[in-house]
């Protein structure tokens, strides 16, 4: 099914961490459905998602965690943050960005990565 199929919008595409499916190439390569694809429409079941993160995020109409007020003291992000590797600072600092500059902006730059994360400026005022 293609994405104007289910009218997903490209925010849809926004992982809860940070992340941006549309550009990811295991999602891509059928190996993920994605972070939120299919919850928002009701395809997928919402309850049945093991992720903590994305049951919060989706629950609470968030397109990203960067978009709650509960970042900061969040222990499910704290969590996910304390990973120490590359990926998890790069989803940092996307949420971070989202946090700071909103979504639209995020998805400027998203669409030209070429995986899951990737470099990220802060827009020219």
């Amino acid at each position: 099914m293609t994405d104007s199929a289910r009218n997903e919008e490209p925010s849809d595409y926004i992982g809860c961490c940070g992340a941006y499916c549309r550009t990811c190439r295991v999602l891509a390569g059928g190996l993920c459905r994605g972070c939120k694809l299919g919850y928002l429409d009701g395809q997928r079941d919402i309850a049945k998602a093991k992720c903590r993160m994305k049951v919060c995020c989706v629950q609470r109409g968030l397109v990203a965690c960067g978009e709650c007020p509960e970042l900061d003291t969040c222990p499910t992000m704290a969590a996910f943050f304390n990973h120490a590797s590359y990926k998890y600072r790069k989803y940092r600092e996307a949420t971070e960005f989202i946090r700071r500059y909103g979504c639209a902006e995020f998805l400027k730059q998203a669409d030209t990565w070429t995986g899951a994360y990737g470099k990220l400026e802060p827009p020219h005022q």
